[in-house]
């Protein structure tokens, strides 16, 4: 099967014909229909995730199971899934607590680009070759079936689906399990790329006001379209603006989804007394930003950070948002490519030109 290879940091992907290799215990063989780009790709592409070359990028996707390992009952070959980034391992100390999205096995090996069992499903002229989180900028992947998630009939065909298994399930941890956002609340989201626009639907679907934040003059008018006031960082200043549209107080929740310093240190300043800070936009790696201690002490503001979502657990309820016309991924995603086109939907992503280029396989 072809699969889009990364070599080297920041060169180019190659199509080449790699090698997979049949599930064992706990996961399945998928056939990608579709898959999304995402900045955290993009981190991959340019080393700052360091996952280790050869490796084959690509962590959300639309796919048809072909063939489940030994103990797999949650999925059966022809059903058609969506594929979470977030693998639980279902026994560690965090998954029986029912934080599966924190799993401490897949954290082991998120970044060394192997299955949970520490080795890898795909060979490249004979030699093994590493994963980002799936490696799902291919024709097939063998992911675990704890990170799969059926897609009902009435969504098949749809290959935008794909961002349910990153955007929308992040957006739905920041806004349901890290900000418990109720309804009434006022809300900002920090950036206005595929997370954020996502964040803005699953708040407007739990009856928040949300503010949109960004740069992007097109993006903030999709943003608008949504159903959210937009700030214009370029034209205002942030904290003044938010401010200023909750009458002096600051939001109920934040949730910051670019990951720089000053957006993070903009977040704080933006929430009210007794309001929360969710932070899900990625730093390079051993990147830091400041924090204002005294206001998060003296506001008594709460800042957590949301990793993703539970894919057993969440991932079928946002599923069933999809279901409702509450979330319209397909307002996000309207650039298709080929998997020869892997380069160019990269660079419609990195230049800001699409929100979430999507690379159909077939």
């Amino acid at each position: 099967m072809r699969a889009a290879v990364l070599h080297t940091y920041n060169t180019p992907l190659k199509v080449e014909e790699v090698e997979v290799e049949k599930p064992r215990d706990g996961e399945a063989r998928l056939r990608v229909l579709s898959a999304g780009v995402c900045h955290s790709d993009l981190y991959v592409l340019e080393g700052a995730t360091p996952v280790p070359p050869p490796l084959v990028p690509g962590h959300e996707a639309v796919a048809v199971v072909e063939e489940v390992g030994p103990g797999v009952e949650s999925v059966a070959p022809g059903d058609v899934v969506v594929t979470s980034f977030i693998w639980p391992c279902g026994r560690c100390r965090n998954c029986a607590r029912g934080l599966e999205n924190l799993c401490e096995r897949f954290a082991e090996v998120r970044l060394k680009g192997v299955m949970l069992d520490g080795t890898t499903r795909l060979r490249l002229n004979g030699q093994p070759l590493r994963v980002f989180l799936g490696g799902l900028w291919a024709e097939e992947a063998v992911v675990p079936a704890t990170a799969l998630a059926k897609l009902p009939k009435s969504l098949h065909g749809r290959p935008e689906m794909a961002m349910l298994g990153c955007a929308f399930s992040t957006a739905y941890g920041a806004v349901v399990n890290s900000g418990s956002v109720a309804p009434g609340d006022t809300v900002v989201v920090i950036g206005t790329g595929g997370v954020g626009l996502a964040t803005v639907q699953v708040a407007k679907a739990v009856g928040a006001r949300v503010i949109a934040v960004g740069r992007n003059p097109e993006k903030l008018k999709l943003a608008k379209e949504l159903g959210a006031e937009v700030v214009n960082t370029r034209e205002v200043d942030l904290v003044k603006a938010v401010k200023d549209l909750t009458g002096g107080r600051g939001a109920d929740v934040v949730v910051e989804a670019v990951g720089s310093e000053e957006t993070v240190e903009a977040a704080v300043e933006a929430a009210a007394a007794g309001g929360r800070v969710v932070l899900v936009g990625l730093m390079a790696v051993g990147k830091k930003a400041p924090l204002h201690v005294a206001r998060v002490v003296r506001g008594g503001i709460a800042v957590v950070g949301s990793y993703g979502a539970r894919p057993r657990v969440d991932l079928p309820k946002v599923i069933s948002l999809v279901e409702k016309g509450l979330l319209r991924p397909d307002l996000l995603a309207k650039d298709f490519y080929k998997l020869d086109q892997i380069n160019e939907a990269v660079e419609a992503l990195r230049s800001g030109r699409s929100i979430r280029p999507i690379v159909l396989m077939r």
